[in-house]
Parts: structure tokens; C-alpha cells; sequence
């Protein structure tokens, strides 16, 4: 038998692990097209693979559900929404300025992809979350958690609040974000002859009034 050249066993293995990344990346894709137009109670094994041109059994040695696959997908995206949150935050040269910067780039990162709101939102069914085991809907949490840190963070040193009070308004903040990016996208904020920049500025300005920062 001939010895065998390491130089090639590292090459094949090289090769084979970007193999699988791009099942992988096509598996995501494919997903990610599926749960826009049908959500993830609607999705299925069988519809994701069609999307991604391959058969179901080739899914499976990658991810185990199409819950897995939502995961992997949510958490990307709380991973890139954390790094653009970030980035503004670190710039912003004051407490002001830089719960302002994390705010809006928060509003900016989703309206460039509205998608992933909705991506986020098949997860709450009426007051429950649905779809996901506990574990990886804590683990989700945790992600989105990090970015709500630096909100809270900023909220700390305004209003000198208590981490309690600096925790429930993070979450007020939140939800108003959160909302605020539900009414622009459905089109509602039209109606009110408004727009979410407006009305984002509007609900920062009385938050720092409120903290005593104006």
C-alpha cells in the first residue's frame, strides 16, 4: 500500500468542508425564500429543499429540522443586527448621542431588511412563542439580548437609573422599536401622515427629555 501524502489528506478534507459550507449556505437561501412566503408553521423539509434544488435527504446530515435551519437563520441575522448597533454606538461620542446612534441604526438595519423582521416575528404567536424548542429560543435570546445591552448600557448613564429601571426602559425602547418598524412596513404610518424617521426622533427626544438629558 502506498503512504499516504498528508499534503493530500488535508487538501480532500479542505475541499469537503467547503463542500458542505455551500450545501449548507444553498440550504439557507433556499429556507430563508420559504419562511418569507409561507412562515415556519408553514414551511416544510420537503418545500425547502425544492427551493434549494436539492432532495430532503441531503438536508438532513446539515440540520436536523427546519427549526434548526430557522435558528441558524434568526441567529445570523442578530449577529449582523449586533455588529451595525454596534458600530454606531462605539462612534456616538456621549451617552446622548449614543443611545440615539444605537436606536436608529437599530430602525436602519431593518428597514434595509424587512425580511428579517419578519423572520424575527415567526417566532410570537398571540402572547406564546411557537415553533422553537426552549433551548434554541434561549439561545436567541441571548443574541438579541447583546444588542439590547448597549441600549441599556446608554440608559444607565443618562438617567443614572437603577440596572432594574435600566432594564424596563431598554424594553420600552425596545417595543417601541419594534412597533414602530411594524406600522412603517405595513404601510400604516401613511395614514398618519408620518414617517418612521419622524416619529423615531419624536419618541428619542421625550425619552431624553423624560431622563432629565435634554
Amino acid at each position: 500500500m502506498p503512504p499516504v501524502n498528508p499534503d493530500f489528506e488535508a487538501s480532500k478534507e479542505a475541499r469537503e468542508v467547503a463542500l458542505n459550507q455551500a450545501r449548507r449556505q444553498l440550504v439557507l437561501d433556499g429556507a430563508r425564500r420559504v419562511f418569507n412566503r409561507r412562515g415556519l408553521d408553514g414551511a416544510s423539509m420537503r418545500a425547502i429543499a425544492a427551493e434549494a434544488g436539492c432532495t430532503t435527504g441531503a438536508i438532513y446530515p446539515l440540520f436536523p429540522s427546519k427549526e434548526a435551519i430557522y435558528a441558524e437563520l434568526l441567529a445570523e441575522s442578530l449577529e449582523r443586527l449586533h455588529e451595525c448597533v454596534e458600530a454606531s454606538f462605539r462612534l456616538a461620542p456621549n451617552p446622548r448621542a449614543k443611545l440615539k446612534a444605537a436606536a436608529l441604526a437599530f430602525l436602519s438595519y431593518y428597514r434595509e431588511k424587512p425580511d428579517e423582521v419578519a423572520l424575527g416575528l415567526y417566532l410570537w404567536h398571540g402572547l406564546r412563542p411557537r415553533g422553537l424548542s426552549p433551548n434554541l429560543n434561549a439561545q436567541l435570546n441571548r443574541r438579541l439580548a447583546l444588542t439590547l445591552d448597549l441600549l441599556r448600557g446608554a440608559l444607565c448613564t443618562l438617567g443614572d437609573l437603577t440596572e432594574p429601571s435600566a432594564r424596563l426602559e431598554a424594553s420600552m425602547l425596545f417595543a417601541f422599536l419594534i412597533g414602530a418598524l411594524i406600522v412603517h412596513q405595513t404601510g400604516r404610518l401613511r395614514l398618519l401622515d408620518s414617517d418612521l424617521d419622524a416619529i423615531a426622533s419624536g419618541h428619542l427626544e421625550v425619552l431624553l427629555s423624560r431622563l432629565g438629558k435634554t
